[in-house]
């Protein structure tokens, strides 16, 4: 049986490896112990605490971990280049942000790329759609015999009525106006340039009615909105590419300070005490990256 004297020293000396284990608890959550190994034996404390020959020795025991396991780390990631990103982006909304990760990101950019495109394809749908009903109008009701004229013919035809003859709605009377303008002293010039730009054959007009010629009118005006509405998609093209290019440099530096803050918190700390058979004791304090 320990005496009282026996008794006093072991309480001693668990206490003091008891205060021992606190203060290296306390001081692992500050930088300056972010790594450390002590390792305590008899000898380091012989001159405190004295056991008594007689003592039944102490069973050995062994803590578990100060800390709670470390969550799983995660998979680790690819490297990526911003630089890579951006040309994806530039190329198509969205692929640069499918290349680092972020598919829900890129849904956003594919849907409105297919948007900008598909109003495009239909605008131009339908300004050919109209373009082609005007024309069908002139060749019925001006006697227009041609189809492939450009678009500066098409709106000549729909500003005056007939293409030649005088008059202030004949295309003759404005040409010999200009004409005169041209050449002031020249009669002969000025036929010749009237004759050069004046259209003749099948693509001479005459309207039947000014109802119809402003029927005209209004289809080539409805045909030519819906081109410069297909226009525009390029603009928004444009935009679209951009915003996915700057969606991704800012994505990547997200990513990068998660990594660095993710690097930090899977750091492990692990507190194990225990005591020897020999009766010496050892404090262990780790912590791994």
């Amino acid at each position: 049986m320990l005496s009282a004297s026996s008794s006093r020293d072991v309480w001693t000396k668990n206490t003091i490896l008891l205060a021992l284990a606190l203060a290296a608890t306390l001081a692992a959550v500050t930088p300056s112990f972010a790594q450390s190994n002590l390792d305590l034996r008899r000898a380091d404390f012989v001159a405190l605490t004295a056991v008594d020959s007689s003592a039944t020795p102490t069973p050995p025991a062994t803590t578990a971990p100060a800390q709670t396991a470390p969550a799983p780390a995660d998979e680790p990631r690819r490297a990526v280049s911003p630089r890579k990103a951006l040309l994806l982006s530039l190329l198509l909304p969205g692929a640069g942000e499918t290349y680092l990760g972020h598919k829900g990101r890129a849904t956003g950019f594919f849907v409105s790329e297919g948007a900008i495109w598909g109003n495009f394809v239909l605008w131009e749908v339908a300004g050919h759609l109209r373009r082609n009903n005007y024309i069908e109008q002139a060749q019925l009701n001006a006697g227009i015999g041609t189809s492939s004229e450009s678009d500066d013919y098409w709106r000549l035809v729909g500003i005056y009525t007939r293409s030649s003859g005088s008059g202030p709605d004949s295309y003759e009377d404005a040409l010999r106006r200009d004409a005169r303008n041209e050449f002031p002293t020249d009669p002969a010039a000025q036929d010749a340039w009237v004759a050069q730009r004046l259209p003749t054959g099948n693509r001479a007009w005459n309207w039947s009615s000014a109802a119809l010629q402003e029927s005209y009118r209004d289809t080539r005006h409805s045909s030519t909105r819906a081109f410069s509405h297909a226009k525009f998609s390029f603009a928004l093209a444009i935009l679209n590419r951009i915003a996915s290019a700057i969606d991704t440099q800012m994505l990547h530096r997200s990513d990068h300070k998660d990594l660095q803050s993710s690097a930090m918190d899977r750091s492990e700390l692990r507190l194990v005490t225990d005591m020897t058979a020999d009766g010496g004791g050892r404090l262990l304090l780790r912590q791994t990256f």
